[in-house]
């Protein structure tokens, strides 16, 4: 009997309130809704690091950071460790990634094919495009809350549109060739991630219709702010532009139009696969890699505890399989699902691979997705580390309705997500809390053996360069192996 299909649709930085299905008060979602409505969303799934290169390296792998020590964008994943497309295709699937993957070091990680993506560059295009005379930004990024607006690249160049077209491509392909074989297709996009850009017609819509959260934009000021979350404010957060209301709602107005645009881009590709015939063959999941502030707290960016950051938007859909309309109040997470790939398609994963044994910290989800059972877990953890300074190290636990925060320097942070879901109010030193404190703390540190933290994160190998160092954000590989830069 033939295995199921795998369509994982993957963006980068996509705050998972934002989706109209949800309850955004201007967003429009209404592809990510239909998947939602036809298959089974997890509103209560958590990245395992709040950082591109971490949170894809714990969903490739189903294990968590500590276990794999990266905690860094200049991080590198084992060259031959074990993967999701390094498993799949040892049984047999037919395995490509489209778009960004953000692999420091090897580029393929197990993948068959990689038509289009970031094997040299940051995958993330400069927007306007950047020239040599061009010293505002060695990453071309510029400035983020500054620039950010319509775009201002031709839509076919874009790398959202490239991966529709790429990923259309191989589906019709792969139907023509290999369709009694299974795959595994990932197709990875950039945005909402900055560049804030988006076409300018979703931008035009959205600046007619975004409103400046102001309620805690005095929040970065707050003297009981713990050191952590001081450090990644001030060094990451986008301050220079805190108070300018137009600033942040033309910055807002791009995030907006750019989740829009993932939503259309992810309708195309679905759209494809059913009108391929497909449908009923091939589970779709739709997640990101982590969430953004969007300055919630007067302040954007990731890295933090806060659900604005850490939680994720997590849809799978195979009408033919699992129920539908069901949104599960189970904890779930991003190494969650290799275990539950590998469950749906019925195999065993082997002992090692090519010698490296293969761990997987995850558990199914499949009981959840098709209506047999909760996911076997009351908590699921997350970690995170400040970019280049793990001194600003931390752990967090999500258990019933508590979410318990662990810094390496030993402050701590307790809030009561059904009372308190902004996590406003710290409730660590609470006399009456101080029985549920102690009890998270002592799991957090079990788990997370505190006393490692720095040396494994320096025992992981770092790239010398970080991958804005390549002029040209993402490359095309050439059906004669030769590689070229796609422009701009």
């Amino acid at each position: 009997m033939k295995k199921p299909n795998f369509l994982l649709l993957f963006s980068d930085q996509h705050n998972y309130s934002y989706m109209s299905h949800l309850g955004h008060y201007c967003v429009r979602t209404p592809s990510l809704d239909k998947l939602a409505s036809e298959g089974v969303s997890f509103p209560n799934s958590y990245c395992q690091n709040p950082l591109c290169v971490p949170a894809r390296s714990a969903l490739m792998t189903g294990r968590y950071c500590k276990n794999l020590g990266i905690y860094d964008n200049r991080h590198c994943l084992q060259s031959n460790g074990v993967t999701m497309p390094k498993i799949l295709g040892a049984a047999g699937y037919k395995t490509c990634v489209i778009g960004k993957t953000h692999f420091n070091g090897e580029q393929w990680q197990g993948f068959q094919q990689r038509p289009y993506g970031d094997l040299f560059g940051q995958a993330h295009q400069p927007d306007p495009f950047r020239d040599n005379a061009d010293k505002s930004s060695k990453s071309g990024l510029r400035n983020i809350i500054g620039d950010a607006g319509p775009s201002g690249i031709p839509m076919p160049l874009t790398q959202t549109e490239i991966c529709v077209a790429e990923a259309a491509k191989w589906l019709q392909v792969h139907q023509a060739r290999d369709k009694d074989k299974p795959f595994f297709l990932s197709v990875n996009f950039d945005k909402p991630h900055f560049p804030i850009k988006s076409p300018k017609e979703y931008f035009d819509y959205y600046m007619e219709r975004v409103k400046v959260p102001t309620e805690l934009e005095n929040y970065p000021d707050r003297e009981d702010l713990v050191p952590f979350v001081k450090y990644n404010i001030q060094t990451a957060g986008q301050l220079t532009y805190r108070f300018n209301h137009e600033k942040m709602r033309i910055a807002l107005a791009a995030y907006c139009g750019s989740v829009e645009w993932v939503d259309n881009a992810v309708g195309r590709i679905v759209e494809v696969l059913d009108y391929l015939g497909i449908k009923d063959d091939t589970i779709v999941i739709y997640t990101t890699d982590h969430g953004e502030m969007g300055y919630e707290r007067g302040f954007w960016q990731k890295t933090l505890f806060f659900d604005a950051s850490s939680r994720v938007p997590m849809i799978w859909r195979c009408p033919a399989k699992f129920a539908q309309g069901q949104s599960p109040a189970d904890f779930a997470g991003h190494i969650d699902m290799l275990p539950t790939l590998l469950d749906l398609a019925e195999l065993q994963p082997e002992p090692d691979y090519d010698g490296v044994p293969c761990l997987i910290d995850g558990i199914s989800l499949k009981n959840a997705l098709t209506g047999n059972g909760p996911v076997p877990r009351d908590e699921i953890f997350c970690e995170s580390a400040a970019r280049k300074n793990p001194v600003h190290s931390g752990c967090m636990i999500r258990r019933g309705k508590w979410k318990y925060n662990y810094y390496l320097d030993g402050f701590d942070e307790l809030y009561d997500m059904e009372a308190d879901p902004k996590e406003i109010k710290n409730l660590a030193k609470d006399p009456v809390r101080a029985d549920t404190v102690e009890d998270l703390r002592r799991k957090v540190i079990t788990f997370w053996e505190p006393e490692n933290q720095i040396k494994r994160w320096h025992a992981t190998p770092l790239m010398n360069n970080n991958k804005d160092h390549h002029f040209y954000s993402s490359q095309f590989m050439l059906g004669d192996g030769i590689v070229v830069d796609a422009r701009p």
